[in-house]
């Protein structure tokens, strides 16, 4: 995830749309710039298909829960200089970062 300092630089022919971008696509502190932009083309697509389809990958609050306990615990263990520090699968008694 990059920082809006670390955007900038990439906007500095388009200061406008760097601005766009932190006013509307912004959405966080915690995440910063999360947007993603799909293109589909085709004939006779169902645009309410595809947008339930998508929405229904979308994670539940209680599954972001469990994601900011994984990177917290990524973090912690990889730049712990504590020696037998944290597990990188020691999240909520799970044994496996991909569960």
């Amino acid at each position: 995830c990059l920082t809006k300092e670390q955007i900038k630089p990439y906007f500095a022919n388009n200061v406008k749309e760097y601005d766009r971008i932190m006013a509307e696509d912004w959405v966080s502190v915690e995440w910063g710039d999360r947007r993603q932009e799909l293109v589909f083309i085709g004939m006779k697509l169902d645009e309410a298909e595809i947008r339930a389809a998508l929405d229904a990958c979308l994670c539940t609050a209680d599954e972001m829960e469990v994601y900011r306990a994984q990177v917290r615990n990524i973090l912690e263990a990889s730049f712990s200089s504590v020696k037998g520090g944290p597990s990188l699968f020691d999240v909520g008694g799970m044994d496996h970062i991909d569960q």
